[in-house]
């Protein structure tokens, strides 16, 4: 039974990485043309007139894609193992990109569309954000391995916000709801869920471990 919820947990832990791979990449694809000239979709100029904000809201974008990109391998164990240098250019790139977007998506959190509500949500998710990865920073710098992975799974759960806002958006659209009510909610949808989940796996890991450590303890002791 142990053997066949290992395998089955395996699988489910490789399903996860690929599909949220696919959702990282795909949406990483979608945002560049945000830097084509014209200022495709959403980011027209008509919308967002030329000014420090929207040199703001391009960094923003663009600190986004750069950590979006560089977080998946960070949790391939493998990876982390055979590449340590990789790991360690990786980890300093996720950083660069989280110090770029998460400054620049407080100082426009203010013009968000949507109201006082949209402002609040965004601002929070771009402090929670940049703390965790602060705090995560310099985990590693102590050698504190356990409590670096610990805020990473929480920084990369909120850099995650910037694919789930896309599909909240997608999916609440589809209700036909005013867009300044669904912008409302995703404001809030896209990062607090996320959140939640990575403290429930955090939560789950934590207690494994203890009760592998106590039941190691218990074949110690009885032999």
């Amino acid at each position: 039974m142990n053997f066949e919820n290992n395998k089955l947990e395996f699988w489910l832990r490789r399903l996860s990485w690929g599909l949220m791979s696919l959702l990282v990449v795909a949406l990483c694809v979608y945002s560049a043309v945000y830097f084509m000239p014209g200022m495709p979709f959403s980011f027209r100029p008509e919308v967002y007139p030329s000014s420090s904000f929207t040199w703001l809201l391009l960094a923003h974008i663009g600190g986004a894609i750069i950590a979006a990109l560089a977080g998946p391998l960070q949790f391939w164990g493998g990876f982390r193992r055979k590449h340590k240098k990789w790991h360690r250019l990786l980890g300093f790139s996720y950083l660069l990109g989280v110090c770029i977007a998460a400054p620049a998506a407080l100082m426009i959190s203010p013009i968000s569309k949507g109201g006082l509500t949209t402002h609040i949500g965004f601002a929070i998710l771009a402090v929670l954000w940049a703390g965790a990865t602060v705090i995560a920073y310099y985990e590693i710098s102590r050698k504190n391995w356990h409590a670096h992975q610990q805020w990473m799974i929480r920084s990369f759960a909120l850099t995650l916000a910037f694919v789930t806002l896309r599909l909240w958006l997608g999916g609440l659209a589809l209700t036909g709801a005013p867009f300044d009510e669904v912008y409302q909610t995703v404001a809030w949808l896209c990062w607090v869920p996320n959140l939640i989940i990575a403290e429930l796996y955090i939560g789950w890991v934590a207690n494994r471990y203890a009760v592998s450590t106590l039941s190691n303890n218990r074949v110690v002791q009885q032999s």
